[in-house]
């Protein structure tokens, strides 16, 4: 439950540094957050990271891969000082992959018969941070894509009743064009990456974050040993 008695949300941190200050010290449990940018910004190792924190602190935690083989993600995460593999082999976090089941048979499932399986998944395993990588590529892959607003409206309640963090990831295709994840998540944060001066910058921006005050203007973003970490200044 979320507490609200002296006008403040509980928080609980994103496992990234510098992110929680950005946001007025962590995420508001119980809600389900967008993570978006172009192939290669760190959306998916900014979801591990938050799974890391919630196992330290004895939170469990799924990431439910749409797309990739899950055995990549991890192996992607080996050269982080994450010690990722012992949160696996100790199932504080634990990985599944959907995609099998997806393309599996000749008939498109909808996005409800997806939707209920995640929904399955997150109610076996008990957990309390959830990571969904990615949803972009499901709408090529569904026979009801008009109904994608109506599912992740009720996936969306059904997580919050059961006081779930979430973060669903999506790949930005057009920075200008907004889908509907952003509408009906809390926060939406972008991940960017760009060429400036024949060198790679890196940032990160709150687009949207409900329940608290947060800076809209990119910040610096650099990949270290320990992960992502955020630095309250211009990238460039």
């Amino acid at each position: 439950m979320e507490d609200i008695s002296s006008g403040f949300y509980r928080r609980i941190s994103t496992g990234v540094k510098g992110l929680d200050d950005l946001i007025g010290g962590g995420l508001i449990p119980g809600r389900v957050y967008v993570v978006t940018g172009p192939p290669g910004s760190g959306k998916t190792t900014l979801g591990i990271q938050f799974l890391v924190e919630g196992a330290k602190n004895w939170e469990k935690g799924v990431y439910i891969s749409l797309v990739d083989d899950p055995k990549t993600i991890i192996q992607d995460m080996f050269h982080y000082k994450f010690n990722l593999l012992s949160f696996i082999r100790s199932k504080k976090i634990v990985i599944y992959d959907l995609s099998s089941t997806i393309t599996a048979g000749d008939k498109k499932p909808s996005w409800g018969e997806i939707l209920d399986e995640i929904k399955m998944i997150i109610v076996n395993e008990n957990a309390k941070r959830v990571v969904i990588d990615s949803f972009t590529p499901l709408e090529l892959m569904v026979r009801d894509p008009e109904n994608k607003r109506r599912e992740l409206v009720r996936l969306i309640k059904l997580l919050s009743l059961m006081g779930i963090t979430a973060f669903v990831i999506t790949e930005m295709m057009e920075s200008d064009k907004y889908t509907d994840d952003y509408y009906v998540a809390s926060g939406v944060i972008v991940m960017h990456h760009f060429m400036r001066n024949f060198q790679m910058v890196r940032g990160i921006q709150i687009l949207k974050m409900r329940g608290t005050a947060h800076d809209s203007n990119m910040k610096k973003v650099r990949f270290t040993e320990n992960g992502i970490e955020v630095y309250n200044e211009a990238p460039w």
